[in-house]
């Protein structure tokens, strides 16, 4: 099984300004010596996604992955501000950057810097051109934009992050969270990580809080367009990894073998060439 959403950090409260409120609890040091005797023996790969906005991200993720092996793809940080095809010659011989994401959630009006800001398309095209993933970051309330920003973006695979933060535990939020992942599924470059649920969900969430959820993205998107990821260290600040088996293993209950293991090392081999 690849997990294909992690993050390591050495913690300094000036470069993850993010990490506040209900996550407190990993402003701390969060490393491969601290995952790794948690990993059960399926888990079979890692996919590390960048963190913090700057070229030291991308430094130390790759130094990482050198040391170690269960370390299979880096989703890397780019500055959209500078030269993309400068950055983008940087990493063309690393075969360990399977693609870029930024923290799109953090902008301030993250609908319009899809839609409008001309750096970040130029960017996002010269990115799909160079056969590179492009991670989508954002919160259910940005959804409507994304199609459109995904209709544009159509030359190579996007994979949208957390299943897009659904708003959770309303009845209207998750028929326009159903409404656009309609429109979604209609591209068939636009793939889904079903991570971070737990975040959005809150500490005393359960599984079945999410399985309308994860039918939906089944229905829609088929396996072959789904990865997992558990999102480690952010989900550690309410549910440990064993729970987060746990939790996958009751969503997949009633699926077939073939069915699972298409999420689970199908979809994601493809999509990170492993």
């Amino acid at each position: 099984m690849i997990d294909s959403h992690v993050h390591f950090w050495k913690y300094t409260p000036e470069e993850f300004p993010w990490i506040s409120g209900n996550l407190t609890s990993i402003a701390r040091d969060m490393l491969p010596e601290h995952l790794l005797p948690e990993l059960p023996e399926k888990i079979e790969g890692l996919i590390v996604v960048q963190a913090r906005p700057s070229f030291a991200e991308n430094d130390y993720l790759n130094a990482l992955a050198e040391q170690e092996p269960l370390i299979k793809g880096i989703i890397a940080w780019l500055d959209f501000e500078k030269d993309v095809d400068s950055q983008l010659e940087m990493f063309r011989n690393n075969a360990r950057i399977k693609g870029f994401r930024h923290m799109l959630q953090d902008e301030k009006d993250p609908s319009d810097y899809m839609l409008n800001h001309k750096k970040f398309n130029e960017g996002v095209k010269k990115i799909q051109q160079a056969e590179l993933l492009y991670g989508v970051l954002i919160h259910q309330k940005d959804m409507e934009a994304s199609v459109r920003f995904c209709q544009r973006h159509d030359q190579y695979e996007l994979v949208i992050d957390h299943l897009a933060k659904p708003l959770m535990y309303t009845s209207a939020g998750f028929q326009n969270w159903k409404a656009c992942m309609q429109k979604l599924a209609e591209l068939p470059h636009v793939n889904l990580k079903i991570s971070g649920l737990v975040t959005e969900g809150g500490a005393g969430c359960k599984a079945r809080d999410f399985q309308n959820h994860l039918d939906v993205a089944v229905e829609l998107f088929g396996t072959e367009r789904l990865v997992w990821g558990s999102d480690w260290p952010v989900s550690y600040a309410t549910h440990s990894y064993e729970t987060l088996i746990d939790f996958w293993n009751e969503w997949t209950r009633n699926w077939s073998e073939s069915e699972r293991l298409q999420i689970e090392v199908g979809t994601p081999g493809r999509l990170y060439k492993l």
